[in-house]
Order: C-alpha cells, then structure tokens, then sequence
C-alpha cells in the first residue's frame, strides 16, 4: 500500500531504528506532527534524544546525518525508487538538515554533497538487510495501529529485533 500514511510510518521507522542502533534514546515517534520552534508542519516525527554529548562532534554528527537521512532510505526502499532526497520535495527537509549539519564535517559543497550521497548509499545497503528491515516494518506496524509510540513501546518493539 502506497498511501501516505504508510510512507510516512516508514519514513519515522527509519529515522528511529537508525538512531537506536546509533546509541539513542528514542523518546517518541508519530505520524503526525504540528509545527514548532524548529520544524515545520510535518507528517511524521521522530524525537532521538543523544544524552550528554558534545554536539559538534565529528562522531555526533555522523550519528545524527545517519538518522537523518534514514528516513528517506527507509521510504524509499518501501516505494522500491531511488529517488535523491534533494530534489524529491517531501524529503528536502531532510536532506537540507544534514547538509547543515555535515558542513561541521566538510564545508566544501562538492565534497558535502558526495558524502550525504554515499551515507544514503550505505543506509540503502544495510537497512535493506533482512533483521534490520524487519526491525523497521516491526515499527512501521506499530505506528499504523496507534498513530504515536513513546520509549517504552519503541524499546519493546526495537529490543527483539535489535540488540545494542
């Protein structure tokens, strides 16, 4: 099924299985989600919470840039096209916040954009492995039958699939 509701509970599912494999927290994650102080109106939301870390750290920022963009792959993979998060208007955000974030990174834009192209690459090829897809549908689910998953609920749901 290819409605947007469905796309959507992908595109959150890969944010949060990505950032919990990537060590955090995942407070909360919906399919819909008003605008605030930093986003915009918005079909879904992912809420990763990274604990004490020093937020400009290269590590960091590779953390935050795969999970980032993990929502893209993961809808995309469900879709079944490589489309290029740039130009495909709902998932411009997302690319435009991982640009941001990855000019800590590299500040040249050619060297920038070729490195958010091989993190979508590399997302590509390991979220389609089966434990990890899995993982994602499990949340995917979950999301369709209650519309909003908070830690508890995702920890239950990620903790079969994944273990940290």
């Amino acid at each position: 099924m290819m409605d947007d509701e469905t796309l959507t509970a992908y595109h959150e599912a890969g944010h949060a299985v990505i950032g919990y494999v990537m060590g955090g927290q995942i407070e909360s994650v919906g399919l819909y989600a008003e605008a605030d102080e930093w986003l915009p109106e918005r079909f879904g939301d992912c809420h990763v919470n990274w604990g004490r870390v020093h937020a400009d750290s290269d590590w960091q920022i590779q953390r935050e840039v795969l999970t980032i963009l993990a929502g893209p792959v993961a809808e995309m993979i469900y879709r079944g096209e490589k489309l290029h998060p740039a130009s495909y208007p709902p998932w411009q955000h997302d690319w435009h916040w991982a640009w941001q974030r990855g000019e800590k990174l590299i500040r040249d834009p050619g060297g920038r954009a070729a490195l958010l192209e091989s993190v979508v690459l590399w997302l590509h090829h390991h979220m389609n492995d089966d434990l990890c897809w899995a993982a994602i549908a499990a949340v995917s689910d979950e999301l369709l039958a209650h519309e909003t998953l908070d830690a508890e609920q995702l920890a239950d749901t990620l903790s079969f699939w994944i273990r940290n």
